[in-house]
C-alpha cells in the first residue's frame, strides 16, 4: 500500500511537471526573480534554451553578456548568438541582463486600408503603406516618401481622399481634394 502511495505521488509531481512551462519573469518581475535566484542580481540571466530541441526556457546566475542589434543570446548549452525571430527586431545591443527576447515586436500593418510595404529587418520595424488600388490614403504621403513608420508615426489610412502632393510654395500648404 505505501509504494503504491509512493508511485502514485511521484506520477502526480511528474504530471504538474509537465503541465507547467516555466517562461522568462516580465521586465517589472524581473528584479524581484533576480534578487530571489542569485547573490547579485544583476547575474540572474533568463533565456530561451534550444538544445537538443526542448524549447524551453532556463534561468542561472552568470554574468551579464552582451552581443550587437540584430541579435539575441539563446543557451545552446551555453550563450549562443541567435538571430530575432521574424516577427521581432533588436535595434540595440542586447544585454542578458533584463532581456530574454529581442526588444521589439514588428507592426503588423493590419490598420484599414494598410499593406506592408517592407519587412525590414533585424535591426528595423516593418513599414507600411496605404493601398492606393482600393483608393486608400495618407494625409502625409508626399512623392517622395509613399510608405510609413508605425512605430515612429501615424500611418492612419483614409479612403476617399486624394492627395494631389502639390505643395503652395508661398503658403506651405497641401491642397486635397475630397471625392
Amino acid at each position: 500500500m505505501m509504494r503504491m502511495f509512493i508511485l502514485l505521488s511521484v506520477l502526480q509531481v511528474l504530471s504538474l511537471n509537465e503541465a507547467y512551462n516555466f517562461s522568462c519573469p516580465s521586465q517589472a518581475h524581473w528584479n524581484l526573480r533576480a534578487k530571489s535566484k542569485c547573490t547579485s542580481a544583476i547575474n540572474y540571466t533568463c533565456l530561451y534554451n534550444v538544445t537538443f530541441h526542448v524549447n524551453i526556457y532556463r534561468d542561472r546566475c552568470s554574468r551579464p553578456r552582451l552581443v550587437a542589434p540584430g541579435y539575441k543570446y539563446v543557451f545552446q548549452p551555453n550563450f549562443n548568438r541567435a538571430n530575432c525571430r521574424l516577427t521581432r527586431y533588436q535595434p540595440f545591443v542586447f544585454d542578458t541582463n533584463g532581456y530574454s527576447d529581442c526588444a521589439f515586436q514588428k507592426s503588423l500593418c493590419s490598420g484599414e486600408g494598410q499593406i506592408t510595404y517592407d519587412n525590414g529587418n533585424k535591426t528595423s520595424d516593418r513599414t507600411c503603406l496605404c493601398d492606393t488600388d482600393k483608393r486608400y490614403t495618407s494625409l502625409r504621403s508626399t512623392k517622395e516618401q509613399c510608405y510609413c513608420n508605425p512605430s515612429k508615426e501615424d500611418c492612419t489610412c483614409f479612403v476617399g481622399i486624394k492627395s494631389n502632393n502639390t505643395m503652395n510654395s508661398s503658403k506651405g500648404e497641401v491642397k486635397l481634394l475630397f471625392n
